[in-house]
């Protein structure tokens, strides 16, 4: 069975590589603040359900993702499975259209009361949301472009409307 930990691994498996080589295990869980074997128990499970795939006739040992099955999931299913609701005023991390490059890019302005990820060193107070896994705040704080990714995630797990119509295109053309 899938487990939340598993979307953000094959998240991370889109982000180009410089020469394109693929992350070991170990690499990827140094990336992603968790166990080798977490993340290859992740890449299993992701492979099971197809959001993963070996590529043919590849000495690869990485497996790649499937794009659009992980837009399908993204869009269509993982507010059905991990939906997440703003709870109590804290201290963290930005998220949502709080996230100044989410806003931006969706072209909405970011909210009056922020939501955000529980973070002690986080420098944003406001409504605190559950992130998919809980190291996401660690793995944002050192890495931009998952910071992106997973605060465009989460405009889908906790919104409606334009705000998530709009997540969904724009995760369409990440992934086109």
């Amino acid at each position: 069975m899938l487990k939340p930990q598993d979307v953000v691994i094959s998240i991370k498996l889109l982000q180009d590589r410089k020469g394109g080589a693929a992350p070991t295990y170990s690499e990827l869980a140094s990336a992603l603040k968790m166990s080798p074997s977490e993340a290859h128990a992740g890449v299993h499970r992701s492979l099971d359900v197809g959001l993963l795939r070996r590529p043919a006739g590849s000495t690869q040992r990485m497996p790649i993702p499937v794009r659009r099955a992980l837009e399908e999931f993204l869009i269509s299913g993982l507010k059905y499975v991990w939906p997440t609701r703003p709870g109590a005023i804290g201290r963290g991390m930005p998220t949502c259209s709080s996230f100044s490059a989410v806003a931006r890019e969706l072209d909405v302005p970011e909210p009056e009361t922020p939501f955000v990820w529980r973070n002690p060193a986080g420098t944003v107070r406001g409504e605190i949301i559950l992130p998919l896994y809980p190291k996401v705040p660690e793995v944002c704080a050192d890495d931009a472009w998952m910071h992106e990714w997973l605060a465009l995630v989460d405009v889908l797990r906790c919104k409606t409307g334009r705000e998530a119509s709009l997540a969904a295109n724009a995760i369409r053309n990440r992934l086109a």
